[in-house]
């Protein structure tokens, strides 16, 4: 049986490697977990990262005597002379806080067993499950997937129409979608071709400008591109008419999709006052695709944490108040955690060799993310 020379258990959690059944019905698995699922665990997301030739991707799932199992996407760095660090993006997943280190738990022996040396998780767990997870062995971290605070709009049930989907946002939200309706405004769902690609990338790009940083343009079309392939990815253009009646691009969207659930990726607009709503425009297209996919969440990938929502002085205040017109509340995830699997090999890990590849990788690659 596959992983059967690895399985290990915790609390009676037993963790294994999948079966070949079992990873081609992979975002089947991962949607069906306590919570929904994650994309950031799915089929795409996985795939696209080791196309790269940056990770190792692992299927795991936990068995849990009497209650469902969860699947787990890892993802696996090896690093020369200390073995691999695994990373469990937004998981595990679990109801409560115990579960989820009973499941995260299961699969640190396994990573144990195959030579690693670090596991980093992510759970979708609320602020006041730190204390139990640090009581658990596990250190505060760099988070690496990029919403540790979001915003997420119920979608309600599915097919609901238009009407009763627009009349569930905030107030600013349709308002801006009303207008940007009213100034020709339009936004369409195209295909991530090459030209497409290199389309949005310029207008990330040109909002970045030094505020945020990039990766290279062919990162972003490999991930486009490959969700789309999937089936659970989608690209938005918005245009409107310009002086001489010609359509001129002014935002654009990525979003992707698993289980009822889907997440804004990539966004960006340009800075023209004539713009206004576009950006609105195109989140509510966004919005009428998840509905059709029958989601019930739409995660907008990004908030200031809940305590600094009004700070102006934060770095997201601005996206955060735009994203807060479609629905006010903003949800903090726990953070980021490590749990050494070999302390030495971990504390020369923390004092220079992440420095260090981090380095590197800016020098050779231009790459901030090794």
């Amino acid at each position: 049986m596959v992983g059967s020379l690895a399985d290990t258990s915790s609390a009676g959690a037993v963790a294994r490697l999948a079966s070949e059944a079992e990873r081609t019905g992979w975002d089947a698995l991962v949607a069906a977990n306590p919570g929904g699922g994650e994309v950031w665990m799915g089929e795409s997301y996985l795939g696209v990262k080791r196309e790269q030739g940056r990770y190792r991707d692992y299927r795991v799932v936990v068995e849990r005597p009497g209650r469902p199992s969860v699947a787990v996407g890892v993802l696996a760095k090896r690093v020369p002379l200390l073995g691999e660090w695994w990373h469990l993006p937004a998981g595990p997943a679990g109801e409560d806080t115990a579960a989820v280190l009973e499941a995260a738990s299961a699969v640190a022996g396994l990573a144990r067993s195959r030579g690693a040396f670090l596991l980093k998780i992510e759970p979708r767990l609320g602020l006041d499950a730190r204390d139990a997870i640090r009581a658990a062995g596990y250190r505060d971290t760099v988070r690496i997937i990029p919403n540790p605070s979001t915003v997420l709009v119920g979608l309600g049930e599915p097919g609901r129409s238009d009407e009763e989907l627009l009349a569930s946002l905030g107030k600013k939200a349709r308002n801006s979608i009303n207008r940007a309706r009213r100034d020709g405004i339009e936004v369409s769902r195209v295909p991530a071709t090459d030209e497409n690609c290199a389309t949005l990338y310029r207008l990330l790009r040109e909002t970045a400008e030094g505020r945020f940083v990039l990766r290279s343009e062919a990162y972003y079309r490999a991930f486009w591109q490959r969700f789309e392939a999937d089936g659970s990815g989608r690209m938005f253009l918005a245009h409107r008419a310009g002086a001489d009646g010609a359509p001129e691009l002014i935002a654009g969207a990525y979003a992707m999709a698993l289980g009822d659930k889907t997440t804004y990726k990539d966004g960006a607009s340009v800075r023209a006052k004539s713009a206004y709503g576009a950006s609105h425009a195109l989140q509510w297209e966004v919005l009428r695709w998840a509905a059709e996919r029958g989601a019930r969440v739409h995660d907008l990938c990004g908030a200031p944490p809940s305590d600094r929502a009004d700070d102006r002085d934060h770095p997201l205040h601005g996206v955060g108040q735009f994203k807060r017109s479609f629905a006010p509340e903003i949800t903090d995830y726990a953070g980021a955690f490590d749990l050494p699997l070999k302390p030495r090999a971990y504390a020369f890990w923390v004092k220079l060799g992440d420095r260090l590849a981090r380095r590197w990788s800016l020098a050779v690659r231009k790459d901030p993310y090794y």
